[in-house]
């Protein structure tokens, strides 16, 4: 009797394991990457570069920055499904320092802090 009782216990033990999910993470909120960090160096543009204000680059988010747009910038978003948001511009030393965006009804602007 006590064999079938621990034949059965195991039997219920091991289904319910079976039964678990392999994984117990949260799913993933993002499973295409339109909202993942990239480098985003080339979507920004310092006011003083050649075409800024008018001409090949006047699309382009402004950028006050001590570095300019000569730095790497890495923002999360692809620009296309997601806004462009939370980015960062790196220093000398890679240190990431963060640029906020300044509302402007005619054009981004991004300040480094």
């Amino acid at each position: 009797m006590l064999t079938r009782t621990l034949a059965v216990a195991a039997m219920v033990v091991g289904s319910a394991l079976m039964a678990a999910t392999g994984a117990s993470a949260a799913p993933d909120d993002d499973p295409y990457g339109f909202n993942a960090v990239r480098d985003r160096t080339d979507y920004f543009v310092a006011p003083l570069d050649p075409g800024a204000l008018f001409g090949e680059n006047s699309y382009k988010p402004i950028i006050l920055s001590p570095y300019g747009a000569t730095r790497k910038i890495e923002c999360r978003g692809d620009g296309h499904y997601v806004q462009i948001h939370e980015c960062v511009q790196y220093d000398t030393n890679n240190v990431a320092h963060e640029l906020r965006l300044i509302p402007n009804p005619i054009r981004p602007i991004y300040v480094y802090f």
